[in-house]
């Protein structure tokens, strides 16, 4: 090599390592977060003829579309009051009847108020398209997670908070849900795996799977009006890759082809099921690819990082920001989902909870930490002072910490909660992402005793409990069940339900659940019940005292065995 050749890649080796740094973009504030309110202004908007978007009456937009032969309606909001609202708004642009309902996925915010638009069909039955996971998913959310999903959505979605302290959602101005709402989902009669192409309201309509924010989610294609309809997989705010209310994974390389397959489209008009239309070609390629871009940066820079050693928290705080040209994006800012929590979400999904810090392997309980930690302090007395001295440095951060572990040893310690609660407020003040804007307030006010989060935000119909199956029921029974009461023990049911004629046996061995379709040998209780009002009691419809007295006839054993041994299934309060 000659000396001119090895200089040469000397300097360009110092080049490469003197580059200037990147262009920093300033973190969102709480003012333009308060702008973005902007985006949610509430009305029927008709963006093209025929193509009417209901903005902000709840969190997620209702789509009307006339076609020659009727109307086709995507997506149906969160609730029954809401739907009916946004009819009304809708009846004053169209008259025709509802041909079919869509719904973009499972989300509750999308089908809570079906039965609404159902009965708007002009006497014939309204059929419910959608993609072949969605009744699992909306199954699986009633059953088995609802309590927790529950509490952790109207803490994200700043359930209760005063104005003041709730600007907006991220994707929406609110959630349409109060005390008194009611829910009235209607589950697909008509679903499909890959791609479905049929004629609705007497359009050409292409339903095509997209798997991102949820991996039952579609994209509705109408190449006669050049119209695309995302679904969730396209909104105006950086995409929720991970969402602190709690999810399955969300594969983003997935989510990125789906927006692809979205890009390969001649679209000239854009409508999301959140926030406001995007009209143009030009205009929606460029949103889309920065869209897509920004999910791949994520994704191949946290796995990159990944490669290289890195553990979860160090590859988030490298991952605050996405690059310049994407950051500057109207269409990405952090005001719904979050490129450092994504990078975490990125992480477990490829490698699970162990970061590769042993010391996180088999860590001390919470308590015994704060116990240490506390001694590290010089007792709690101690403790609680350096707590307040984070409080008087507005150190938020180190005094939710502190406040952590100081709440696991004295639960009641007055000064420790008003600095913890002190603490909440301000980095909610500062906060321009509504979900954890909202998440800090809400346990300020929890933490203070003014606000409870119940763990069931609204009550499902009798018409939607009937068109579930019985596995749902058996399901939440099974994740009720108190392990701890039962481990000495087995008990063998035998449900005969009188509506539908199916038996079930139940059987709990030791602390675990089993559900055997038909009857068991030498069953220890023999049960008959209504389907319905078996429903409604696990539901929480029916008082489960007087649904056992008057609903259950005991033929083997006796009603008391049986109340004992539904009362291993108590729900959460």
């Amino acid at each position: 090599m000659t000396h001119r050749l090895i200089m040469a890649l000397l300097l360009a080796l110092l080049a490469a390592c003197t580059k200037p740094p990147a262009p920093t973009v300033a973190t969102p504030t709480p003012a333009a977060l308060a702008a973005h309110s902007e985006e949610f202004r509430r009305g029927v908007v008709e963006a093209a003829p025929g193509v009417f978007v209901a903005i902000g009456y709840g969190i997620a937009n209702s789509i009307w579309i006339d076609g020659p032969d009727g109307a086709l309606v995507i997506d149906t909001m969160e609730s029954v009051e809401a739907a009916r609202t946004v009819l009304a708004a809708f009846r004053e642009h169209s008259r025709k009847p509802v041909r079919a309902i869509i719904y973009t996925h499972s989300h509750p915010d999308h089908v809570g108020g079906a039965a609404v638009f159902a009965a708007e069909g002009a006497g014939a039955p309204v059929p419910i398209l959608a993609h072949a996971d969605v009744a699992r998913a909306m199954d699986e959310i009633a059953s088995e997670l609802q309590p927790v999903i529950t509490r952790r959505s109207l803490r994200m979605y700043g359930h209760g908070l005063p104005d003041d302290e709730r600007i907006n959602i991220g994707i929406g101005p609110r959630l349409a849900l109060d005390a008194g709402s009611t829910v009235s989902t209607l589950r697909p009669t008509q679903t499909f795996e890959t791609r479905l192409d049929t004629t609705l309201a007497g359009m050409p309509v292409q339903l095509v799977h997209a798997p991102g924010e949820t991996e039952d989610q579609l994209f509705v294609w109408l190449p006669e009006k050049k119209l695309l309809l995302p679904g969730d997989n396209f909104y105006r705010a950086f995409p929720n890759l991970y969402t602190i209310r709690g999810t399955r994974h969300r594969d983003p390389k997935r989510w990125a082809a789906s927006l692809d397959a979205m890009r390969a489209l001649p679209a000239e008009l854009l409508v999301p099921s959140h926030t406001r239309p995007v009209v143009g070609h030009d205009a929606i390629q460029a949103a889309l690819t920065d869209y897509r871009d920004a999910i791949r940066y994520v994704h191949d820079q946290t796995l990159r990082l990944m490669n290289a050693g890195l553990e979860p928290e160090a590859i988030a705080e490298r991952m605050q920001q996405l690059p310049a040209h994407l950051a500057a994006s109207p269409y990405l800012q952090p005001f719904y989902g979050k490129p450092a929590w994504s990078a975490k979400a990125i992480f477990n999904g490829a490698l699970g909870w162990y970061g590769g810090d042993p010391a996180t392997l088999q860590p001390l309980p919470p308590r015994a930490r704060a116990e240490r930690l506390a001694a590290l302090a010089g007792g709690t007395a101690k403790l609680v002072e350096q707590i307040e001295a984070a409080a008087a440095k507005q150190d938020w951060p180190w005094v939710l910490e502190l406040s952590s572990a100081a709440l696991q040893l004295m639960p009641d310690e007055a000064r420790v909660k008003q600095a913890r609660i002190a603490a909440l407020r301000a980095l909610g003040a500062a906060e321009s992402n509504p979900p954890a804007r909202d998440w800090y307030f809400v346990a300020a006010r929890e933490l203070e005793g003014s606000l409870k989060i119940p763990s069931r935000a609204v009550a499902p119909t009798p018409a939607m409990l009937a068109a579930m199956p019985l596995s749902v029921f058996f399901d939440g029974m099974a994740v009720n069940l108190h392990a701890e009461d039962c481990l000495d023990r087995v008990i063998r049911v035998v449900f005969e339900f009188t509506d539908s004629g199916a038996q079930h046996s139940y059987i709990v061995r030791r602390g675990a659940s089993e559900v055997v379709a038909g009857r068991v040998a030498d069953a220890d209780l023999v049960v008959r019940v209504g389907d319905q009002a078996f429903k409604e009691m696990l539901a929480g419809l029916r008082n489960p005292a007087l649904a056992i007295a008057r609903d259950f006839e005991v033929t083997t054993g006796s009603t008391l065995a049986f109340a004992q041994f539904m009362a291993l299934f108590q729900p959460p309060g």
